[in-house]
């Protein structure tokens, strides 16, 4: 199998039209049939579940080079998600048949995306140990080292940028809790000196010091910051 070459997909993606939406907007219902593939083009694009009472939960967030939904597309699952724009965003979409038969003849792209769906598991699976295990002060935790791990920008040793602007209530949502219990978790994030904001990113001050306080220090293998 040849190496995955950057800009092949994307070359691809752009043979079509482009759709733009505002932040908040609703891109897919849960009860929509998709009308293609999605591959975003800029921004941000949050996978969301809403349950009866109100409550939203995040359970993935899709940034520029990804595509969606694929569970649909490749498993013929029908889609029970919401898909929102978490910041403008501009969309490429394809029909499914010419994705299915770009990535049957292009078996590297196939491969990349296996790799993304992977790595994006194992964050879903870590939230999950997160949110089952943990007080609402390590959920938190957990929302930040997971959001650091697929978003994260190292300027200095230790020090990491989390390049996607997230709310108390976006980091709620992740962590399966409400506004009001994210805010007082981060007012003590922010006493420790764990975490400081620059501009309207959120900056963590000592990676290791997240994983200490998660006892991941103590875990063979711990998984790197990914692009």
């Amino acid at each position: 199998m040849q190496k995955y070459i950057p800009g092949k997909l994307s070359t691809f993606f752009s043979r079509y039209k482009t759709i733009t939406y505002k932040k908040g907007e609703t891109i897919l219902r849960s009860d929509d049939k998709p009308q293609g593939v999605y591959y975003v083009k800029t921004g941000f694009v949050k996978l969301n579940t809403i349950f009866e009472n109100g409550r939203e939960h995040t359970l993935n967030i899709f940034k520029a080079g990804t595509y969606f939904p694929m569970m649909w597309a490749i498993g013929r699952i029908p889609n029970s998600y919401f898909f929102h724009a978490q910041t403008e965003v501009i969309i490429y979409r394809a029909p499914k048949a010419s994705v299915l038969r770009f990535l049957k003849k292009n078996p590297d792209v196939l491969f990349e995306l296996t790799r993304r769906i992977l790595i994006g598991l194992d964050g879903i699976l870590q939230n999950i140990e997160f949110i089952l295990c943990g007080d609402s002060y390590h959920r938190v935790l957990g929302a930040l080292f997971l959001s650091a791990k697929r978003f994260g920008e190292q300027k200095k040793e230790g020090e990491i940028t989390i390049k996607i602007p997230l709310t108390h209530q976006d980091i709620a949502n992740i962590a399966g809790i409400s506004r009001e219990t994210a805010t007082l978790a981060i007012k003590r994030l922010r006493k420790k000196k764990i975490i400081i904001y620059k501009k309207r990113f959120i900056v963590i001050v000592s990676i290791k010091t997240i994983e200490k306080e998660l006892s991941l220090d103590k875990k063979e293998g711990r998984v790197p910051i990914v692009a």
